[in-house]
């Protein structure tokens, strides 16, 4: 199905824009995940939104998976001036930690927006769409899009806000 071909894409732009920075063959393993997951549930998918945003959460909570199912196993071998091994564990810098969990708090937001705009931001944010590129396959207008884009990310500003104080 040609339509799945946007997985590959997806799972690379997400890995850049979630920073996790994983490796080449990472990702070819989580798309191969991603194909695996989607197949089976096609004859789910309602057509309320594009296959495209459907397939994109797929992509998203794969990487996550597979994010923290490496981190989990994260080992740094050091040796010492003694040149004996040392196993320890690597957690990531505070810094890095911090911005992971903003990370998972936005999405998670996300999730709580109604599907067409949800959609619409993930459209314009996560894929690097146009307001008219969107507007066109939605078949509104520009403005009307700018809008729905703009009210959800502020929905998701005041929400962080009021629960993290963040926004």
């Amino acid at each position: 199905m040609r339509r799945l071909g946007c997985v590959v894409r997806f799972v690379y732009r997400l890995n850049r824009s979630m920073g996790y920075n994983m490796p080449t063959e990472g990702l070819e393993d989580v798309a191969q995940q991603v194909y695996l997951a989607v197949w089976p549930r096609l004859p789910d998918y309602a057509g309320t939104s594009a296959l495209e945003t459907w397939v994109y959460g797929f992509c998203r909570n794969c990487l996550r998976a597979e994010f923290r199912r490496r981190a989990s196993r994260l080992r740094v071998v050091q040796i010492d001036d003694n040149l004996q091994d040392q196993t320890v564990d690597a957690p990531p810098p505070e810094e890095r930690a911090v911005q992971m969990e903003s990370l998972d708090l936005v999405h998670e937001e996300l999730e709580q927006l109604t599907d067409g705009d949800r959609e619409i931001v993930e459209l314009r944010h996560l894929q690097d769409r146009s307001f008219e590129q969107i507007a066109r396959q939605k078949n509104l207008s520009p403005s009307t899009i700018k809008d729905r884009c703009y009210r959800a990310v502020d929905k998701i500003r005041m929400r962080m806000k009021r629960r993290y104080g963040c926004a």
